[in-house]
């Protein structure tokens, strides 16, 4: 049986400090929020497709644990990531409920990249999806430089 990933305990966020706060403040950036972190050792992405359709990969996937929380839209794949957008009712208004995650494998350890809207414009739907297609691809030319 393969061993599902773990809830992230550390990560990188680039977001603006007006957002992070919380605070009803102008944001000039109207930036999106993007997420990173190591949830674990590698993965088989088809098999964690699979994972996060189920209540147990759902409430994985919610900022408060409850699969009743998240909503899948789309799963998607690639020969590298696995693409999913989601709403997690759960997350801060702030921070923006609708959003992407990708699951790639770097090295050893299976990586979770987020891309949320904040404040800023939506990332549901092609405008989501190609932001996180891009960051993907950066963390794995970043991770794998051509020789």
């Amino acid at each position: 049986m393969p061993r599902w990933p773990q809830r992230a305990r550390g990560a990188v966020v680039f977001a603006s400090c007006v957002r992070l706060r919380g605070s009803d403040a102008f944001d000039p950036t109207y930036a999106h929020l993007l997420t990173g972190a190591a949830a674990g050792a590698k993965s088989d992405l088809q098999a964690l497709a699979g994972f996060i359709r189920k209540d147990a990969g759902k409430g994985w996937l919610a900022a408060s644990e409850k699969a009743d929380d998240v909503s899948i839209h789309v799963v998607k794949r690639s020969r590298n990531a696995l693409y999913v957008e989601l709403t997690d009712r759960s997350r801060p208004g702030y921070l923006g409920a609708r959003g992407w995650k990708a699951f790639v494998n770097v090295a050893d350890q299976l990586v979770v990249l987020g891309v949320y809207s904040g404040l800023g414009p939506s990332v549901s739907g092609i405008d989501g999806e190609e932001l996180l297609r891009a960051f993907a691809q950066a963390t794995l030319t970043a991770e794998n430089p051509a020789k």
